[in-house]
C-alpha cells in the first residue's frame, strides 16, 4: 500500500515558523497524511514534541534541517545535530553515523543557500535529493533539483518545507513500506505544488514580528 509522507515540515522551535505541535497534527490527519518528518533548522526538539503528541496512527519521523557550510540538508531519522556550518560532506556522514538518511534541501534555490561546489561528490554521498518543495517560487529551482537527482540516479523526495499550519502537505513522498528504507533504495517518488509566495510573505511578516517580541 503507498503511503504519503510529507518529510519537511518546521514548528515554532524554528524561529521562522509559528507551527504549534498540535496544529501541525490536525493539519497532517486532515490531510490524509500517514506521516511526517520533523525537520527544525538545527534542532531535533521539534520532531520529539510533535512524536509526544501524535496518534498511534500518524508517523513521526524525527529529524532536522542542517545548515552546512553550502546547502540545507534533511537529516531524517537522527536525535541529535553537528555544529552549524559543518562541511557538508561532513554532515552527511554526521547523519550517517548515526543512523539517518540525509537529502539534499531545495539544493538549487538561488533565493535561500544553494550547493555549487564538490556536486559529485556530495551525489556520491547523499541518500537522495528534494525535486518538490513546494516553497520554491520557481519552478525551475525544483526541476534542476530533478535533473541532478536523474543524472545521478539518486533517489527523490517532496515536502511542503511547511512554516505555518495550512502548508503540511502540500508536496509530497510516497513510497511502499518504511520511509527511510524506501529513500535509501531509490523506492521513493515526490508530488506536490511549488510557486508559492504568499508563504513567504507570511514568514517574512512573521520575523518582524519576532523582532517586536510578538
Amino acid at each position: 500500500m503507498t503511503r504519503t509522507y510529507d518529510i519537511h515540515v518546521h514548528t515554532r522551535v524554528s524561529p521562522c515558523s509559528r507551527n504549534e505541535p498540535e496544529d501541525i497534527i490536525d493539519r497532517a490527519v486532515a490531510a490524509g497524511l500517514d506521516g511526517i518528518a520533523v525537520t527544525d533548522h538545527d534542532s531535533v526538539q521539534g520532531g520529539v514534541d510533535v512524536a509526544t503528541l501524535a496518534p498511534p496512527e500518524l508517523e513521526i519521523i524525527v529529524g532536522a534541517e542542517l545548515t552546512t557550510s553550502q546547502g540545507h540538508l534533511l537529516a531524517l531519522g537522527i536525535d541529535e545535530t553537528p555544529p552549524v556550518g559543518t562541511e557538508t560532506l561532513d554532515a552527511i556522514q554526521f547523519v550517517h553515523d548515526h543512523s539517518g538518511v540525509a537529502v539534499l534541501a531545495h539544493p538549487f534555490d538561488s533565493f535561500r543557500q544553494t550547493y555549487q561546489a564538490d556536486l559529485e561528490a556530495i551525489a556520491d554521498a547523499v541518500d537522495g535529493v528534494e525535486v518538490k518543495n513546494s516553497r520554491c517560487l520557481l519552478t525551475r529551482f525544483n526541476t534542476r533539483a530533478e535533473v541532478f537527482a536523474d543524472e545521478h540516479d539518486l533517489p527523490v523526495t517532496g515536502g511542503s518545507d511547511a512554516h505555518f499550519p495550512m502548508e503540511v502537505g502540500r508536496a509530497v513522498t510516497r513510497c511502499e513500506g518504511p520511509l527511510l528504507e524506501a529513500i535509501r533504495s531509490g523506492k521513493s517518488t515526490a508530488a506536490g505544488r511549488d510557486g508559492y509566495l504568499s508563504g513567504h510573505v507570511a514568514t517574512k511578516l512573521n520575523d518582524a514580528l519576532s523582532l517586536l517580541g510578538r
